[in-house]
């Protein structure tokens, strides 16, 4: 079984926009974020500017952040609900649930929500694999784009929010919000004040902290065993890529967009690299971080992936004379893929293991999703 250490640096940047997670195009573009991409942010490539900035400006709870949230009953039991695939008491939770978030705020849940609002595209994408469509009452923006997620067929007719605001989410009268860590404090204490519970995410910079976010969300939700399954999922998932690569040749692989940043340490980039039979080519940087021409030729990468929302990059990096030297160039190594696989901060995070694996080793048998 894999298992990966949660990461403590920058997010990844996100394609368009950002969610709670870890984003790939996060810098001016870079992919990611928690939990996908953040609604409050708006345009193609926005999400990879999100990461840079919100680390930089002093969002060190979200990257530092290594604990889970601890949960409590309130003594209260009347209400326990099991699991949909529980097979034993200990897949029980019972209402009302008090619970740390992420940030150290105590959370308390009445009863198990049917009504839940999700303003990250992480946990859009973890919801839906938990509950029912029906106990979904928000989403964001993106979710229903697929250049961005993995579930725009599952949301399809679920209200959707752009720039999270406290009167959006009010409206739509849940009984519980999903949040990330770097939305605006006072947007936070409105929906608390009108009375909705509200967790906030600040985790998501490796396959690690994505497990636990999704046993997080299923505690909050009462599918414990649910969630449990889900991570099981993704752990196969990539222990069978892991399996198709062993004792192959391990490539260097650069993440870089248009946008001037590269995906380093502490990037849920630097687990889908590494687990799809490469090394990272900038894995001595950190987070998602800027770098020159000059060092793009430096790094050699052997390989280079963009994501299809940055589609018409690749061609500039074919012809750039500055870069012939580089080997991804010179060998026509230069792929683009799939967005919302490579930008994801949820289970489907083993799609872009997948997606990986199959350009850097064509030959070798790499399941398939």
């Amino acid at each position: 079984m894999l298992v990966h250490t949660a990461s403590q640096g920058p997010c990844h940047p996100a394609g368009s926009f950002f969610v709670i997670g870890e984003s790939r195009r996060n810098e001016p573009k870079k992919r990611g974020g928690p939990l996908g991409t953040d609604a409050n942010q708006g345009g193609t490539g926005m999400k990879r500017v999100w990461v840079a900035a919100v680390v930089l400006a002093g969002t060190m709870a979200v990257v530092g952040c290594g604990t889970g949230a601890t949960t409590q009953s309130t003594g209260n039991t009347a209400n326990t609900v099991k699991s949909t695939n529980s097979t034993s008491a200990s897949q029980s939770v019972s209402y009302p649930l008090t619970v740390k978030d992420q940030v150290g705020h105590s959370v308390t849940i009445p009863k198990q929500p049917v009504h839940i609002a999700s303003t990250t595209e992480g946990t859009d994408e973890i919801l839906t694999g938990l509950v029912p469509k029906k106990d979904i009452a928000l989403v964001t923006a993106q979710a229903s784009q697929p250049n961005f997620s993995n579930v725009a067929s599952l949301v399809k007719g679920i209200p959707s929010i752009g720039a999270v605001s406290a009167e959006q989410v009010i409206a739509v009268h849940p009984d519980l919000v999903l949040m990330a860590s770097y939305n605006q404090p006072g947007v936070v204490q409105q929906i608390e004040q009108a009375g909705a519970p509200v967790y906030e995410f600040a985790n998501f910079n490796s396959v690690s902290e994505i497990e636990q976010n999704i046993d997080i969300l299923g505690k909050l939700v009462g599918e414990p065993a649910k969630a449990a399954q889900m991570v099981q999922m993704m752990q196969r998932k990539i222990d069978a890529v892991q399996k198709a690569v062993r004792g192959l040749p391990k490539p260097t692989v650069l993440d870089y967009g248009s946008y001037g940043y590269a995906a380093g340490n502490g990037t849920t980039i630097q687990n889908i690299i590494t687990d799809a039979g490469g090394v990272n080519a900038a894995a001595k940087l950190n987070g998602w971080s800027a770098i020159t021409t000059e060092e793009v030729v430096k790094l050699n990468p052997d390989v280079i992936i963009d994501t299809t929302d940055d589609a018409a990059f690749k061609q500039k990096l074919l012809s750039d004379p500055a870069l012939q030297s580089v080997n991804a160039i010179k060998n026509h190594r230069v792929y683009i893929l799939s967005g919302a696989d490579l930008n994801s901060v949820s289970q489907y995070i083993y799609r872009a293991v997948e997606d990986v694996a199959r350009v850097l080793h064509p030959h070798a048998n790499v399941p398939t999703n």
